[in-house]
């Protein structure tokens, strides 16, 4: 059991979407972010029955800048996100702090039409394995390769005029290679794909402030080791609300709380997310 709380703590949601992301700023925008996520949970599931109670806890920061371009008909976006911060466990007692791994994402819109509010983006993901890594317990690090493919379509509406509604899909897999220094004794820990489907339902009750329905899903993903094999398969589901306000031009305060409804395997955890933004035209300040 105190192998399996250690496998199964929560993943930081350092590449997980909110509420219209994947609406493009204008060409030559930097848009810089730093997020706070508060991840709890006394509530540790195995094969969809609740196990003996194990307290998880972690607060988890991520710096991400975002740089969105034009190449001739297409518009593109750079990411490159930094997570660090720090988790705690008891039963068994265990405590991780520090830097995660880096992730580079970049985005193309393969349909970008503002007049009907219609959005196609793809985006890869590339986790590197940068970060800080204990092979015996908690770890702000995977120590092994990780990529993500993942496709969005959005479609907006004008509900009454300059009132506006979205909703978005967005559609992912996770892929991973092995991990070959995982526990005590360095065995090799290998994970199955992991698929993923998010939704978001926002709509504008100000001009400076919106709000949204989310759900995010996560199938798969299950673990073997040693001769442990097909262990630990993901089939989560939360469900949250996101309010944002635009504080004044250029800047965004965003709030979000969700909650697991559904747990196979794993810890149910309830979070509690802010994020700052700050965006400017970095193509005129440059002039």
């Amino acid at each position: 059991m105190a192998i399996c709380a250690c496998m199964l703590v929560p993943v930081a949601a350092s590449a997980e979407n909110l509420a219209r992301d994947y609406l493009p700023a204008p060409p030559g925008t930097v848009a810089s972010m730093l997020y706070w996520n508060h991840v709890s949970s006394n509530s540790l599931y195995a094969d969809g029955e609740k196990t003996a109670g194990a307290d998880y806890s972690g607060n988890i920061g991520l710096w991400r800048e975002v740089y969105y371009w034009q190449l001739g008909p297409f518009q593109g976006a750079v990411d490159f996100i930094v997570p660090f911060g720090n988790q705690s466990l008891s039963n068994p007692d265990d405590s991780a702090s520090g830097v995660g791994d880096p992730i580079l994402l970049g985005t193309i819109w393969f349909l970008n039409k503002t007049s009907t509010k219609s959005y196609i983006g793809f985006t890869p993901y590339f986790f590197l394995p940068f970060g800080q890594y204990n092979r015996s317990g908690l770890s702000m690090g995977d120590n092994r390769w990780a990529f993500r493919e993942e496709l969005n379509y959005t479609q907006g509406f004008e509900v009454i005029p300059n009132h506006n509604a979205y909703f978005e899909i967005t559609v992912s897999g996770d892929f991973f290679t092995d991990n070959n220094d995982y526990g005590a004794t360095g065995t090799t820990q290998s994970k199955d794909p992991l698929f993923n489907l998010e939704s978001h339902l926002s709509y504008d009750l100000t001009k400076d402030w919106w709000i949204s329905a989310d759900f995010y899903g996560r199938w798969g993903g299950a673990i073997s080791y040693d001769q442990l094999t097909g262990i630990s398969r993901t089939n989560t589901q939360a469900i949250g609300g996101t309010l944002a306000y635009n504080i004044i031009p250029g800047w965004q305060i965003l709030m979000q709380y969700r909650g697991d409804v559904a747990v196979d395997n794993g810890y149910q955890t309830q979070t509690f997310l802010a994020r700052l933004l700050y965006a400017t035209n970095f193509d005129q300040f440059c002039r």
